[in-house]
């Protein structure tokens, strides 16, 4: 009698955790990556490369089930990323050796990610954003007779990866974000040309959310 009850409460029990897991609810999520930037091109000094650098993103959101399939989750984050001029084409820079190699942004996003829930265990989801970045630095073309103009600019971002449930409504999450401002003014102040840094970011991020 053993292995037919257990046969018959198996299934109630993977039922009973699809239920608990597909209700909406609310949710807190930091991520944490590691960035590759794409090099910076028609800038003082040529084709100009970065080092690797980190993002950090802290987000709250309401995830929406509309079936046991489908959920979609809006959210508002904050978003910080960080990297460096690559040390060997740093000297390449017009300012060099007085210019500082740091690059960052901070940026508040507005995003949307729809999850198509596999299993009741597995996921995979696509979403994009858009919001304003507040500080955007390139320090290496910023002394000098180089000027960084902008500051602040429109963001958007694409992010797509694969998510783990790890029981209730709790998720860890591998996936990529491509992350893109606006494009960056440099200005010569001696001779008044400009120039544009307009680069994006790859990052291998991971991801935990928790249900609150």
């Amino acid at each position: 009698m053993r292995i037919p009850s257990l046969l018959i409460a198996l299934p109630v029990l993977g039922a009973s955790a699809w239920a608990q897991q597909e209700r909406s609810h609310f949710y807190l999520q930091l991520s944490e990556g590691i960035v590759f930037s794409e090099d910076a091109t028609g800038v003082p000094g040529g084709r100009i490369g970065f080092d690797p650098g980190f993002s950090v993103g802290l987000a709250f959101g309401y995830e929406h089930y509309f079936n046991e399939r489908w959920s979609l989750a809006p959210e508002v984050e904050l978003f910080y990323q960080y990297f460096t001029v690559d040390e060997d084409d740093l000297p390449a820079i017009p300012t060099f050796p007085g210019n500082e190699d740091d690059a960052k942004t901070f940026a508040l996003m507005f995003n949307g990610t729809l999850d198509a829930h596999i299993t009741s265990q597995f996921s995979w989801y696509l979403g994009a954003g858009v919001g304003w970045a507040d500080v955007i630095k390139y320090e290496a073309w910023d002394s000098g007779n180089l000027d960084v103009a902008d500051s602040s600019g429109f963001a958007g971002q694409l992010r797509s990866g694969l998510g783990f449930n790890l029981g209730g409504s709790s998720d860890f999450r591998f996936g990529l974000r491509y992350f893109k401002t606006e494009p960056v003014d440099i200005e010569n102040v001696d001779t008044g040309d400009v120039d544009e840094i307009d680069v994006g970011q790859l990052s291998f991020e991971a991801t935990f959310r928790w249900g609150l």
